[in-house]
């Protein structure tokens, strides 16, 4: 989210999602609480850049070997979902994703331009 709205204050175009044919996402890391939300398996960069929107959404892994993020709360409001929006838009590799999503944070994920970020079911 806030990746869309810095975009459009400075008058770029707003990130279009990548079509993708046949994506298979990775399994998510199995740090990841269960629910909606997850991090995929190797796919993090240890960016950190969902460090300032979803501090309390999302966490490193503790082992400190390999640095890797993972979901340690699902959202439960309408603004942690917020937040995870924000995170989703701002990791730079997209290894955030959904599935079994709630049909209404489907729909807001789709119209924020996440939509490549939802596991088909």
């Amino acid at each position: 989210m806030i990746r869309y709205w810095l975009n459009r204050f400075l008058g770029r175009s707003v990130r279009q999602p990548l079509a993708v044919a046949n994506y298979s996402p990775l399994p998510p890391h199995p740090a990841n609480v269960p629910g909606t939300f997850y991090v995929e398996d190797g796919c993090c960069i240890s960016c950190g850049v969902w460090e300032d929107v979803a501090p309390d959404l999302l966490a490193w892994v503790p082992d400190g070997e390999t640095p890797h993020c993972y979901v340690s709360h699902q959202p439960e409001t309408e603004d942690e979902f917020g937040r995870m929006m924000d995170a989703m838009h701002v990791g730079e590799v997209d290894c955030i994703r959904a599935r079994n999503c709630r049909p209404d944070w489907a729909e807001h994920l789709r119209r924020a331009g996440l939509g490549d970020q939802i596991d088909s079911d």
